[in-house]
């Protein structure tokens, strides 16, 4: 896994703590800003679980992520509620901030059914660090992803 710096961790501490004091920004904006602030973490929506479904999917598609395949990353925790109580607490510290935010920027990769679905999410395969980093608003899919998937699809298949 990428460590994210004390330099990088603080810049985005500091740029934070000015957005959360901007009294007259709507709620919105702020939000939006700290998406941007977000970004700056190398390890951004992290991938920590896989739905059979997804998986099935990626098996459907020859193990590869192709555009409209229909798996997402869907947010464990939705960054709005995330970010609004970022934004209510006052009395943040550097770590606090950091601990309470980064534990909430994991991700499952679902089906975009499962993810606009109004039920919670739940993981058939833990995914390990450091496999289906962030490209953008997508994920890539190399070697080690393919590998990863293939061997968890015939696990899935030789429960069945």
């Amino acid at each position: 896994m990428i460590k994210v710096s004390d330099e990088t961790k603080a810049v985005m501490f500091k740029t934070f703590i000015q957005v959360q004091n901007m009294d007259d920004v709507p709620h919105f904006v702020k939000n939006k800003m700290l998406s941007a602030i977000f970004k700056m973490n190398p390890n951004k929506w992290r991938v920590v679980g896989i739905t059979e479904k997804a998986v099935i999917r990626f098996a459907e598609n020859d193990f590869k992520r192709k555009s409209r395949m229909g798996v997402n990353r869907s947010h464990v925790v939705q960054r709005s509620e995330r970010n609004k109580y970022l934004l209510l607490k006052t009395d943040w510290t550097i770590e606090t901030w950091w601990n309470y935010f980064y534990s909430r920027d994991k991700c499952i990769l679902a089906t975009s059914t499962e993810n606009m679905s109004k039920e919670k999410l739940i993981p058939r395969f833990k995914v390990p660090s450091n496999l289906f980093r962030s490209s953008g608003y997508a994920f890539s899919v190399k070697e080690p992803e393919t590998l990863f998937l293939k061997k968890i699809y015939e696990e899935l298949i030789s429960s069945k």
